[in-house]
């Protein structure tokens, strides 16, 4: 199994003569569509997402739209295809977060790749080896429950040697299946791959240097640009953002070789240059003047901040008279814990390249929200979301959320100012200065006990303000307005047994 982050792939896998493709789309015209031998496939709308590639070259490429964050999601997803479709383990390659073609499945978070994305894959490959079994009976004259699959060959259960591959099955030929969900799975049982241990197929890469992360791809002509942030450092909220700046002088720059221009939106302010020393140093030297602003709020003591935060109670869960229980328990326990914000810290600060073009853009990015990023460069650039393509390249990680997207916006406004791809790395100050915090919480615990030391009541409440925390350049460009919007995302983890 290898890894395929090709813009091109989903395209060409699209329109691919000799394959079968399971996929989904809004507004399907029926179960099954076959194309002629020799007739090409019409173009696909961008709302079709692709699950299940099937070639005559016996390969298989399985799409997902999460993203791999060190995780190895990739051998994982390859593991639950390759039983499910009864064909070698090396013989599928996935695509994750592809936004020309795999299904748009939301933000990769919370552990969410295996318990919900990885589903509709998994039916998906059941429904194509149910859909081959079923012609390959036709072709053999034989009974679908009188095959069996081995490594993608169909042949009959007893009868001598005669069988039929998956890429004899498809040659010629352009299905699409449209996903159902109703194909039989496997049972745990019968899995070869799923639960057993599989060597990493990125490790290899990694361990000998040939990976390549988002830091580093280069494209013909780049230039490089570097920001410079305004002072009210990770602020997303008050009257000030977005318009603060009071001016920038260019002439401070003016003896810094090869630089190609200084961008100015609002409170976005940004270089370019030819070499990447140089625009590191433009953006230092660069004399930009703010507006004073308020400063942060004290979080030396974010209890206490936590509690003054402007706040509505909501129940979760209200069972049985808890104040009566407590109030005859043998002994009553009172506590208060703490978790403070915390810094997420990426090994390495988040980089981005982007290519604007008349006719759309492309953005490499270590981005684990493909499809959300692109529809906020869609509304920062004007642009609509079939006009651009994100490939995803892994980063330095996440844990959380880092600067990933915001610097992959960074690089798409300079590309846009100077009609050249532009790679744009963040500092090390800049990326833990603005990352998106993970959220503080207060916890308040009241319970009490009977004589034998069992918990007889139990009552919890929390103060846990996350915020949405817009790509910034939407701010710092005056995009959309810089209003909090609290997340609520207590619920999960407040309720036992988490």
């Amino acid at each position: 199994m290898t890894p395929r982050t090709s813009v091109a792939q989903a395209r060409n896998d699209l329109n691919r003569q000799g394959a079968l493709l399971v996929l989904r789309a809004p507004h399907s015209a029926g179960p099954v569509e076959e194309e002629p031998a020799g007739a090409g496939p019409q173009p696909e709308s961008t709302e079709v997402e692709l699950f299940i590639v099937v070639t005559d070259d016996e390969s298989v490429t399985a799409y997902n739209g999460h993203v791999d964050l060190g995780t190895g999601i990739g051998t994982a997803l390859a593991q639950i295809v390759a039983d499910e479709l009864d064909v070698a383990f090396d013989k599928v390659s996935v695509v994750l977060g592809d936004t020309e073609g795999a299904p748009n499945q939301g933000a990769t978070i919370a552990s969410e790749t295996i318990q919900v994305t990885a589903v509709p894959l998994r039916q998906a490959a059941a429904q194509a080896r149910e859909f081959l079994v079923a012609r390959a009976a036709e072709q053999l004259n034989a009974a679908p429950e009188d095959l069996v699959v081995e490594d993608g060959v169909v042949r009959r259960r007893q009868g001598g040697n005669v069988h039929v591959s998956y890429g004899n099955l498809v040659r010629g030929r352009h299905i699409r299946l449209f996903l159902s969900g109703e194909a039989k799975l496997k049972a745990p049982a019968d899995y070869r791959f799923v639960g057993q241990k599989v060597p990493r197929v990125d490790i290899p890469a990694k361990a000998t240097g040939a990976f390549i992360y988002v830091h580093d791809v280069r494209v013909p002509g780049m230039l490089h640009g570097r920001v410079v942030r305004p002072p009210y450092a990770g602020l997303d909220a008050g009257d000030f953002v977005g318009a603060s700046l009071i001016g920038v002088d260019e002439a401070s720059i003016s003896d810094i070789p090869g630089v190609v221009a200084v961008v100015v939106i609002r409170d976005f302010v940004g270089v370019v240059a030819e070499r990447e020393e140089n625009a590191v140093r433009a953006a230092s030297q660069l004399k930009v003047t703010w507006k004073p602003w308020p400063g942060l709020p004290d979080l030396n003591r974010p209890e206490l901040a936590l509690r003054a935060n402007p706040s509505t109670p909501r129940t979760l869960l209200d069972r049985g008279d808890v104040d009566e229980a407590i109030a005859g328990a043998d002994a009553r326990l009172q506590r208060t814990y703490l978790w403070p914000y915390q810094m997420h810290g990426s090994i390495g600060p988040s980089c981005s390249l982007a290519d604007y073009r008349p006719d759309g853009l492309t953005l490499w990015s270590g981005t684990q929200n493909p499809f959300m990023l692109r529809a906020d460069l869609s509304r920062l650039l004007g642009l609509s979301e079939d006009r651009i393509v994100i490939i995803r390249h892994e980063a330095a990680g996440c844990y959380g959320r880092n600067c990933a997207d915001d610097v992959g916006a960074d690089a798409a406004l300079l590309s846009r100012a100077v009609g050249r791809p532009v790679r744009v790395q963040l500092s090390r100050e800049q990326e833990h200065a603005w990352e998106p915090k993970g959220a503080a919480q207060v916890m308040d615990v009241d319970g009490g006990v009977d004589p034998a030391g069992n918990a007889i009541a139990y009552d919890f409440s929390t103060r846990f303000p996350s915020n949405a925390a817009p790509t910034l350049a939407l701010l710092l460009t005056g995009t959309i307005p810089p209003v909090p919007e609290v997340f609520e995302m207590g619920d999960r983890t407040a309720i036992p047994p988490y």
